[in-house]
């Protein structure tokens, strides 16, 4: 995965050929990626079942991301992101300042907060609409396995969209309603989150309009 973002980056990189890389290893960074997506969707699927049918469940993998919290101060970041709490209401910044306030959610470059770049799964978050929880989470990553390998996507190939993706299958084998629309509105997207975009071009415009032009679909 590759996020070209002055925000993500603990120090500015100048050398423009150094960041850029061939579409062959992004598609393979993004393969990763969506395995270790699908294997937090697996879990939510197995916490989710499991609590229908009263199962006991002890939502170790919630555990687990907080393991993976681990010091990243980084003052200026963190300064950058304080900021947006200053943006106009109803602006992507502001919003985003509001939900990760409202969570409790950690911002980048402050003490426990997760590294910077997996800041863009709480932009998906607050964009598609879906909460933290179990379920959320589960419509989130299906969502956004939509977008990442939707013909909109920066290298996207046509062997990995059907083939590398099992939710598909999955949300067509167990059909959720709700499971298949999150594909849906993923699939119909303009852009690629987990690509190249960078959040910062777009915190100062009204997070309805962002979502307008990303062609973000109602539930």
């Amino acid at each position: 995965m590759r996020i070209v973002t002055d925000a993500f980056l603990y120090k500015r990189q100048t050398d423009t050929a150094a960041r850029e890389r061939s579409l062959a290893d992004e598609a393979r960074s993004k393969l990763w990626l969506a395995l270790g997506l699908q294997g937090f969707l697996a879990a939510a699927y197995i916490e989710y079942f499991t609590a229908l049918v009263g199962i006991p469940r002890g939502e170790w993998y919630w555990n687990l991301y907080d393991r993976l919290r681990e010091r990243n101060e980084q003052p200026d970041l963190g300064e950058r992101f304080k900021r947006l709490e200053h943006m106009p209401e109803g602006t992507f910044g502001r919003e985003f300042w509001n939900y990760c306030q409202k969570r409790g959610i950690s911002l980048p470059g402050n003490p426990r907060a997760l590294p910077a770049h997996s800041t863009v799964h709480d932009f998906v978050h607050m964009l598609s609409g879906y909460d933290i929880s179990i379920w959320g989470e589960m419509l989130t990553t299906t969502f956004s396995l939509g977008f990442m390998f939707s013909p909109h996507a920066r290298n996207y190939e046509p062997s990995r969209h059907v083939s590398v993706v099992p939710v598909r299958l999955l949300a067509q084998l167990i059909p959720i309603p709700r499971l298949q629309r999150a594909l849906e509105r993923g699939s119909v997207m303009k852009v690629d989150l987990f690509g190249d975009w960078d959040p910062w071009k777009v915190m100062e415009l009204p997070l309805e309009e962002v979502r307008r032009m990303y062609n973000i679909q109602p539930e």
